[in-house]
């Protein structure tokens, strides 16, 4: 990092709205480097990086990279034919992938490192919070923002707690101390191509740890991964180091029996829905045995952790309809999110389902079919391209009537532009209705909420004057 950052005073970011780089401009302007950048349009993290006193140009323009710039760094979704990145290479400034700086950032660190398809924004944000409850100061970056705090990254001192990102294998920057592996799913198959690649990629990233690899022993791709690396697994079975027994919810904790080598440690309690959740508790868990704490203090902290936004948040309860907020895009994670929404005793539950990428819809149409088999009524609304070109004889439209087809539950296509006029007048009192998507499905569902307390607010005063 000495030789790469030396005399690097102003960095340029190219994408600097999106979840990984603007928690990467946190951290180095955290660290005292003079940090600004563009992106394609405004947001509330591009709000929020102003109020950090981060300048940021909104359209990308060669212009943008001030003549004092030292280096330049791009997101995954910058093109090669990018006016910003083209500029810095006729310049000769060093240009890095977000990535490789990252990674740079932790070579002096202790880094605990959290991978997987699923799960790593909660494990990491959990991880970051218990340290600190503990008396440490870590550095922190994670994929979302905890709710314990405003932000989704900051700078500490001798730990590193970093979300990995697999999706371009990126992830392989680092040489951790610790990595937590929460699962393999088929995903980001696109850079891949196949679960083998994706599989070798995460033996990898496991052989460069350097301390202890602790993952998911029921997951069939992951638990041969662990063994060769001779680590530790966590699960619900006893053939796992650390075990999670008797689960129940009682209506605010979700509640485990925890054991270690199949002795009994504690009974755990942890404000987050699901066995997914107590599965990241495991994990967490398992870091904390490793480095040596106290884990009945580690137990206690854990009640008091918040969760992060866009993981089951309930924005709000208005006639006693409860408005979630869900990131869950892939099958496997829906399933999770749904099963966990029931424990909840819904009237009923409403998923409004915003597809991800055309390429995700593609490549996993047929598993989309039953990964609703929770929700009571499911609305389908069109496909977030996430700057993907659309593919033909593909939609949100057509998708609708693949899950329809493999589901007995009521399936509706509503467009984008007719949800939040359309979806208030579907929902009853008693009514979960959660969106689930990693798009602007949050903006929409702030705009239904705003909607139903308006129809809500004029049945009750029109009630008001027939009275």
């Amino acid at each position: 990092m000495e030789k790469i950052l030396s005399g690097v005073k102003n960095i340029h970011f190219i994408g600097i709205g999106g979840i990984g780089m603007s928690g990467l401009a946190l951290l180095l302007k955290d660290k005292g480097f003079r940090v600004c950048g563009s992106d394609i349009q405004d947001s509330p993290t591009v709000a929020m990086l102003r109020r950090e006193g981060i300048d940021i140009f909104i359209g990308h323009r060669k212009e943008n990279i001030a003549p004092d710039t030292n280096l330049v760094t791009y997101s995954s979704a910058i093109k090669d034919d990018n006016s910003e990145l083209i500029e810095a290479g006729c310049r000769g400034l060093t240009i890095l992938k977000r990535g490789e700086l990252l990674g740079l950032l932790t070579w002096d660190k202790k880094t605990i490192a959290v991978a997987g398809s699923h799960g790593k924004t909660t494990t990491t944000a959990f991880t970051g919070y218990l340290l600190t409850a503990l008396g440490y100061k870590p550095t922190v970056f994670v994929g979302g923002v905890p709710l314990n705090y405003s932000r989704s990254a900051w700078w500490g001192d001798e730990y590193f707690v970093i979300e990995t990102d697999e999706s371009d294998a990126s992830f392989l920057y680092y040489n951790p101390l610790v990595s937590l592996i929460t699962n393999i799913d088929a995903e980001h198959l696109d850079y891949y191509k196949n679960i083998e690649n994706l599989r070798a990629g995460f033996q990898k990233f496991a052989y460069q740890t350097k301390g202890k690899v602790i993952g998911w022993g029921e997951d069939p791709y992951l638990r041969d991964i662990i063994v060769k690396a001779d680590g530790w697994t966590y699960g619900f079975s006893d053939s796992n180091k650390f075990r999670a027994d008797d689960f129940s919810f009682d209506g605010r904790f979700s509640n485990f029996s925890f054991f270690i080598d199949n002795k009994p440690v504690s009974r755990v309690k942890i404000p987050l829905l699901g066995e997914h959740n107590a599965l990241n508790s495991l994990a967490v868990l398992g870091f904390f045995h490793y480095l040596g704490e106290d884990l009945a203090r580690v137990i206690d902290f854990m009640a008091d952790f918040k969760g992060t936004k866009r993981r089951f948040q309930i924005k709000e309860v208005v006639q006693q309809v409860t408005f979630v907020d869900d990131y869950a895009h892939h099958p496997s994670e829906i399933q999770a999110v749904l099963k966990a929404a029931r424990l909840l005793n819904p009237r009923r539950l409403v998923a409004i389902f915003q597809p991800h990428r055309f390429s995700r819809a593609k490549a996993l149409c047929g598993e989309f079919g039953s990964c609703f088999s929770c929700a009571d009524e499911v609305i389908v609304t069109d496909i977030y391209s996430a700057c993907e070109k659309e593919i033909e004889g593909l939609s949100g439209h057509i998708l609708a009537g693949e899950i329809k087809k493999k589901s007995c539950k009521s399936v509706k296509y509503v467009p984008k532009d007719k949800l939040i006029k359309t979806v208030p007048l579907y929902l009853e009192e008693g009514d979960i209705v959660i969106g689930l998507g990693a798009g602007d499905i949050n903006i929409l569902m702030d705009g239904i909420l705003e909607e139903f307390k308006r129809i809500s607010n004029n049945s009750i005063k029109n009630n008001m004057k027939e009275i």
